[in-house]
């Protein structure tokens, strides 16, 4: 029965209604004060206690694959001025720059003027075919469209949504999966704007049939338990005329469509009790419960009200907000939760992912340089240079890496997002390592190049999931001494993989580009570092293994259990093994060592990425849809210089059996 009702409930339309008179100002949710207090406080999500600043970039982010809005009629950076629908007045005047709204402002401004926010360009749409299939009006083939323009298309959007689901993703067109994303995030969205209709107003414009003894302005801390009352008095709730706005105004509380997802902001006083509470779970146990609200719940929600019915008033809904703010922040620390808010907090406006992924350009750029005149003071002041911005940039990374760590009170790895993290960092250090030993450049470069394309690879990732990247651990991985043991010595052995391999490219190129000639210092000296970033890989990876299955006996009874993630690291220790014995047994030498190398990180990169794309194991994060194709790519690149890599053997290989046949015959006596 219950989920009969959410599922009806998800389907139907919600609207704030509030009239113009009451509507506060939105320059009141860009105040600082207001906006830092709402950013501060604490809410429960997937069983997280999180920032509210967390959980509005990310909605954001899964919206419109950015975490600010612009605040203009007709896209983005238009300059033409945005209208309150109230007021009819501009907010943004002809001329002026737009007006850039962070994640939480953007979700004050859903929460207390959805007039507004509903007519603001959200959803990104990447194919216009969906919108007009839709039988909207398309705009670019690519581009922002807002709520209302959506909204025409509510109905036909639900039903194909509901059939293209039936189709397995795989197989789904790229318009059919636009449009279960959109409807989707347009269903989240409706939600977000009606999150306070169970205050303003709860029971639409019926009052038939009401329980008496409600006051107005209804509140229903006051009168949930009456409400409860008559629908549990029997008969079917649909026939009660304002059930349906009731559940309508209920669900918007919850904000979220999947129950277990929804943002839960009120911390409850049982210790022992994990979840915390929202109002839209305290509406649904007055719709759903055999029992009434308690005290402790109504008190909850007699406080979000207050905050609520504040507005217009600034000076009392910043009273109120603070007062919110310190009640949950309390309630919190008597349970010993949220230590880390603020801590998160700083952690999303420092982004040290992003900053050190422009700095490792920037260093990369800075190794480039030092190419250009060798030997000279030029040189020397751009190789000085390359040590600061990559060193400033491996350490935002690590710190960042450490930063999660302490937040999460865990080690670094658990998602596949984090050992992108982890192994960018370790090859930047690595690469760092191999300067200090070497002095040549060549770790620079690593650093540059493999820091770089690790954060890039990072931030595209968390765009593309677009969800919290901090999450709890699984059950099965509830063991920090292995989970710090295992997981990074694996990371650490592809990392050093990863640097073997990105060495062998290096080679390459520069043979290619004329720049290592055959049996010189250089090529030697690239296949001396390369041979001992394999033997650290085989070390890393063959320990990490071992311990990885004393953990699997640990957890599951048995040591192996030839799952693919297992294979993957078995395919890594075995190809490092085959690399170490034919070097010295002779049968490869430098060529044949690089082109073994690519081998190698092709392995790495199946065991890294591919494994968890196949669906199965107990080792697999998830299907992330999209991968295999970039997978494909890096085979591909490594394909044509294992191509070249063999053209090069043959021909080096020729000189030498024409010089042998040549000795030969001067060797042989006349007759």
């Amino acid at each position: 029965m219950k989920s009969l009702r959410f599922a009806f409930f998800s389907l139907l339309a919600m609207c704030g209604l509030i009239s113009a008179a009451e509507l506060p100002p939105l320059d009141l949710f860009r105040d600082k004060e207001v906006v830092e207090t709402f950013a501060s406080i604490p809410v429960q999500e997937s069983g997280r206690i999180k920032p509210l600043e967390n959980l509005a970039s990310y909605r954001l982010l899964r919206f419109r694959a950015r975490r600010s809005i612009w605040l203009t009629e007709n896209g983005e950076m238009d300059g033409k001025p945005l209208v309150d629908p109230a007021t009819q007045k501009p907010i943004t005047k002809e001329g002026d720059k737009p007006v850039k709204l962070s994640a939480t402002e953007w979700l004050l401004m859903s929460w207390f003027r959805p007039d507004i926010a509903k007519t603001v360009p959200l959803f990104k749409v990447d194919n216009s075919s969906a919108i007009t299939e839709l039988g909207l009006t398309a705009k670019a083939k690519r581009d922002q469209y807002s709520f209302l323009e959506i909204e025409p298309a509510r109905q036909a959007m639900m039903e194909k949504m509901s059939e293209y689901r039936e189709i397995p993703a795989k197989k789904q067109t790229p318009e059919q999966r636009m449009i279960v994303q959109l409807a989707a995030n347009f269903l989240d969205y409706e939600m977000i704007t009606s999150h306070f209709d169970f205050i303003r107003s709860p029971f639409g414009d019926k009052s038939d049939g009401l329980p008496a003894g409600i006051e107005k302005p209804i509140r229903l801390s006051k009168s949930l338990n009456a409400v409860g009352a008559v629908i549990r008095s029997g008969g079917p709730p649909m026939q009660i005329p304002w059930f349906r706005d009731f559940g309508r105004s209920a669900l918007g509380a919850m904000m979220s469509g999947n129950p277990e997802q929804q943002p839960r902001f009120f911390p409850p006083s049982l210790k022992t009790e994990r979840k915390w509470s929202g109002p839209g779970e305290i509406l649904f146990q007055a719709i759903n419960g055999d029992k009434d609200v308690d005290a402790e719940q109504l008190g909850w929600l007699a406080i979000y009200e207050d905050l609520y019915l504040a507005l217009p008033d600034s000076a009392k809904f910043k009273a109120a907000s603070k007062s919110l703010l310190a009640k949950i922040q309390t309630a919190a620390a008597d349970r010993v939760e949220g230590q880390s808010i603020s801590l998160e907090r700083h952690s999303m406006r420092a982004d040290y992912f992003f900053y050190a992924q422009w700095i490792f350009l920037v260093g990369f750029v800075a190794v480039a340089l030092t190419w250009i005149s060798p030997g000279s003071r030029f040189e020397s002041i751009t190789k000085i240079l390359s040590w600061l911005l990559l060193t400033s940039a491996t350490a935002l990374a690590v710190i960042g890496v450490i930063i999660r760590c302490i937040i999460m009170q865990r080690p670094p790895i658990t998602t596949l997002y984090e050992t992108i993290l982890f192994i960018g960092s370790a090859c930047a250090l690595l690469g760092l390592i191999a300067e200090w030993l070497t002095k040549r450049g060549l770790g620079l470069l690593i650093a540059a190049v493999a820091g770089a394309a690790c954060m890039f690879l990072a931030i595209q990732f968390e765009a593309s999931e677009a969800s919290d990247t901090l999450q709890l651990l699984q059950a099965v991985l509830i063991t920090n001494f292995w989970l710090s043991t295992h997981v990074p010595m694996i990371n650490l052995g592809y990392a050093a993989c990863m640097v073997a391999a990105l060495i062998s490219m290096i080679y390459f190129i520069q043979r290619l580009c004329g720049k290592i000639k055959k049996n010189t210092d250089d090529g030697r000296f690239l296949t001396r570092v390369a041979y001992g970033f394999i033997a650290t890989g085989l070390f890393l990876s063959l320990v990490g293994t071992v311990l990885g299955g004393i953990w699997a006996n640990y957890s599951w009874g048995r040591f192996w259990g030839w799952d693919p993630k297992e294979n993957g690291a078995l395919m890594i220790v075995l190809m490092c093994l085959v690399i170490l014995h034919a070097r010295l047994g002779g049968y490869i030498r430098e060529i044949g060592l690089h082109c073994c190398n690519l081998i190698l990180g092709c392995i790495v990169i199946f065991s890294w990425f591919g494994v968890n794309q196949l669906g199965v194991g107990l080792h697999a994060y998830g299907f992330t849809d999209g991968i295999w194709p970039k997978i494909y790519a890096y085979w591909l690149s490594q394909g044509v210089l294992l191509v070249y890599g063999a053209f090069l053997s043959i021909r080096e290989r020729k000189p030498k059996a024409a010089s042998m046949a040549v000795s030969t015959v001067e060797k042989t006596p006349a007759n």
